[in-house]
């Protein structure tokens, strides 16, 4: 089975602070995106609250988020920068589930 680690996190920052907040997280993305263990990280932003963001991001397995949360960008960027900004977010991290069957229709 795949050992990968995906990672939902939804983010609020204030409306006057969005434009920064989107550019912020595309360059933290970008780094992290660099990373040997990332295998996907992208950024939405909601049409309807534009100060409301999620990034879905996958890693290899949990070593590879373990090295992600210990890297400089991590500190710097994701800790560093927007953190500061954000009002609001909920993280949660999921792993594969195995084999499951689609319910009936």
């Amino acid at each position: 089975m795949d050992a990968h680690v995906l990672l939902v996190a939804t983010m609020v920052c204030e409306p006057a602070d969005a434009d920064e907040f989107a550019r912020i997280l595309g360059e933290f993305g970008a780094a992290c995106r660099e990373e040997d263990g990332c295998l996907a990280f992208e950024v939405l932003r909601s049409e309807e609250a534009p100060g409301r963001f999620v990034s879905i991001e996958r890693y290899a397995d949990a070593a590879a988020f373990a090295a992600h949360r210990a890297s400089e960008h991590f500190r710097e960027v994701g800790l560093g920068r927007v953190m500061p900004l954000t009002i609001a977010r909920d993280v949660q991290l999921y792993v594969p589930a195995g084999d499951v069957t689609p319910a009936a229709k």
